[in-house]
């Protein structure tokens, strides 16, 4: 018997049906259970999506069928391997980073599934959890042409009874043994998976959103953000710190250059395109993918210039070297003019 008939279109509505729930969800002023319910419904809607992905390419979405037994349908770990198997991330997402990003919250959920979380991890996975929907909207409106943002008309701030926390937020945690070791678990994979993409060259501000006391989006996260200071000593704290630009801007242009050709399609790029696309769109003045000490005469690079540089087509590098050339020679022939006509 052959493997049953699965409609693409009816996955992703699914999908975003998903999603919208758990947005609902989360938002709702008094709700026991919160997190968990929103994180498996957020961890669901992009096994949907990646499962309609697969179907879209025309690739099987079913495990081989055992004697006696259904067809089982993939789990969202085996989806997202095919997804990135495929290299089927549209051009903007930055698969190696969202692949953690989504990880994060099935480890989350299937903690919270076969048994329970520590009480203060709910804060830990609200960065991971708020950059997984912007991720989600990216993905589905560049796969299936669907923006989540159409069912959702306004933007919700958070409101409490106490304020947002300042630069480095403190959550409690259980101060017994126990529940601190858990905590302490959770923190450690994560760790590890950042760790991860982060020496691959991730889109570092793929993986999770932090604000500050003015709601103002920090967009950069990495493993060392993740300060652990849960201990019998330490009143049961944990700190999340705001990120340090030596660790979310980690590369020199040499290896910025490495890493980019490693993972682009076309011809190997040189200095020379990074001079060029640079002088093009001021990526050395965007925080985004540069940064520099004001003590120190070069610029070092982030995961997400890894990603951009590697999504632009050789027909663009061609074109702005023209261009380039062009802007060169008309300079040159302008110094030129000006001292002959000082002579």
């Amino acid at each position: 018997m052959s493997a049953p008939y699965v409609s693409i279109r009816r996955l992703v509505d699914n999908s975003l049906a998903a999603m919208l729930a758990a947005v609902e969800v989360y938002n709702k002023p008094q709700m026991t259970y919160r997190d968990e319910v929103a994180v498996m419904l957020v961890v669901n809607a992009w096994e949907l999506a990646l499962k309609a992905t697969l179907r879209q390419q025309r690739q099987s979405i079913f495990y081989p069928k055992k004697p006696g037994q259904r067809y089982l349908s993939l789990s969202i770990d085996d989806a997202l391997a095919r997804v990135n198997a495929g290299k089927s991330w549209p051009v903007g997402v930055d698969g190696a980073a969202t692949t953690v990003n989504i990880k994060a919250l099935t480890e989350y959920r299937d903690r919270a599934i076969h048994l329970y979380n520590a009480r203060g991890l709910g804060a830990v996975i609200h960065p991971f959890l708020q950059q997984n929907v912007l991720n989600y909207r990216d993905f589905v409106l560049a796969r299936f042409r669907k923006d989540l943002a159409d069912s959702m008309t306004w933007q919700l701030l958070p409101l409490g009874a106490t304020a947002p926390a300042d630069a480095v937020q403190f959550m409690k945690a259980d101060k017994s043994s126990t529940m601190v070791a858990e905590v302490e678990d959770f923190i450690n994979e994560l760790r590890g998976l950042m760790d991860s993409a982060e020496a691959s060259g991730a889109d570092m501000s793929r993986l999770a959103v932090v604000y500050d006391i003015h709601l103002q989006s920090q967009k950069k996260m990495s493993s060392a953000d993740l300060v652990v200071a849960v201990s019998s000593t330490a009143s049961g704290q944990i700190a999340i710190q705001k990120t340090d630009p030596n660790l979310t801007h980690p590369y020199s242009a040499t290896e910025l250059i490495e890493r980019v050709n490693k993972r682009r399609k076309g011809r190997a790029l040189s200095s020379y395109d990074l001079q060029v696309i640079c002088w093009k769109e001021s990526l050395r003045e965007n925080a985004k993918y540069s940064w520099k000490h004001s003590n120190v005469a070069s610029h070092v690079w982030s995961g997400a210039a890894i990603s951009y540089l590697s999504s632009i087509p050789d027909q663009r590098f061609d074109a702005i070297r023209d261009e380039y050339k062009t802007h060169v020679r008309i300079k040159r022939t302008q110094a030129t003019n000006a001292v002959s006509g000082r002579k």
